[in-house]
C-alpha cells in the first residue's frame, strides 16, 4: 500500500481501511483460487468470445429459415407483410378470413396496409375485404 493510499484510508475513516485490507488480502488468494477466476484472463476470455461467435455463425448459417421464404424467417404470418414477394401475397390472400379479417385486428391493419399497393385484382380484391372489415368493427 502506497502511502498516498494510506493517507488518503486514515482520512476517510476505519470503515474504508477494513475494505482496502480484505481487497488486498483477496489480492494475495492462492493458485489454486486465482486459476478458477475466469474473466482475469485474457487469452480464455477471447477463447470464451472466439466459441461464442463461432456458435452463434453456426447457428445462424445453418438455420432452416435459409429455406424457407422470407415471411418465415421474419415471423410466420407477422412476416408477410414485409416480405411483400409474390409467394407472401399469395399467402396473405388464402388466410384471410371471409369476413376480410385475419388472426387480429393488428394482423388485420397491417395486412391491409401491406395490399394496399398491390397491382393484383385478387390483392385489391383483399383489401378492400379488410377495410371493410376494420370500418365495419370500428377498428378505423
Amino acid at each position: 500500500m502506497t502511502d498516498d493510499l494510506a493517507n488518503t484510508l486514515r482520512e476517510l475513516g476505519p470503515g474504508y481501511r477494513e475494505v482496502a485490507d480484505r481487497l488486498f488480502a483477496a489480492r494475495e488468494m492462492p493458485k489454486s483460487f486465482r486459476r478458477l477466476v475466469f474473466w482475469g484472463r485474457p487469452r480464455w476470455l477471447a477463447a470464451a468470445s472466439l466459441a461464442a461467435v463461432v456458435g452463434f455463425a453456426a447457428i445462424f448459417a445453418f438455420s432452416p429459415s435459409r429455406c424457407k421464404s422470407r415471411a418465415v424467417a421474419f415471423g410466420g404470418e407477422y412476416g408477410l407483410a414485409l416480405a411483400m414477394d409474390d409467394a407472401s401475397i399469395g399467402e396473405m390472400i388464402r388466410t384471410q378470413n371471409a369476413d376480410g379479417s385475419w388472426k387480429n385486428d393488428f394482423l388485420t391493419k397491417r395486412n391491409a396496409a401491406a395490399l394496399k399497393g398491390c397491382e393484383a385484382a385478387d390483392a385489391r380484391i383483399a383489401y378492400k375485404k379488410a377495410m371493410r372489415n376494420l370500418r365495419l368493427r370500428g377498428v378505423l
